[in-house]
């Protein structure tokens, strides 16, 4: 198994998973993101940082989109379940339809990456979450990208 194998999560999600996270999260993934998680899911990714605000960011590993089992460590990384555990506090309006801000990596120190369908829910841009400044409906995020492939770009 080589490096770049090791650090993915297997198995790696199907179209038809993906379909129904997006279903059960009332979202449209963008296709950049559902190709880069067919392949990449998981990821602890080689380029790893990236530059904001005068800091440098660290990427510890991308989260994954799994069937959950109950069965696998590495379940505590799926997308779904890291939600649940940030519950209200991804959330800027309890009666809004569909998942807001949806956690795409996990940062080091304990923010995450997210996707943020609060302001457009077509195209969704990207932002950092700051786990110590959130509380329940009051998301504390800053923006990073427009979209993933732009944040991609910006990675090293």
């Amino acid at each position: 198994m080589t490096q770049k194998e090791q650090a993915i999560i297997y198995p790696l999600p199907t179209d038809a998973l993906l379909q129904k996270r997006e279903v059960v999260w009332r979202v449209k993934l963008p296709d950049d993101y559902k190709e880069f998680i067919k392949k990449e899911n998981g990821l602890i990714p080689s380029k790893r940082y990236f530059h904001f605000r005068h800091n440098e960011k660290v990427i510890d590993r991308f989260l994954a989109i799994l069937a959950i089992s109950g069965e696998k460590s590495e379940e505590a990384y799926d997308i779904g379940v890291v939600s649940t555990q940030l519950e209200g506090r991804i959330v800027f309006d309890e009666d809004s339809v569909g998942m807001q801000l949806i956690p795409i990596a996990a940062l080091f120190g304990g923010d995450f990456l997210c996707l943020n369908y609060a302001e457009e829910a077509e195209h969704p841009s990207i932002c950092i979450w700051y786990h110590e400044e959130s509380y329940e409906l009051e998301p504390a995020i800053e923006f990073v990208a427009n979209n993933f492939t732009e944040f991609l770009e910006i990675l090293y």
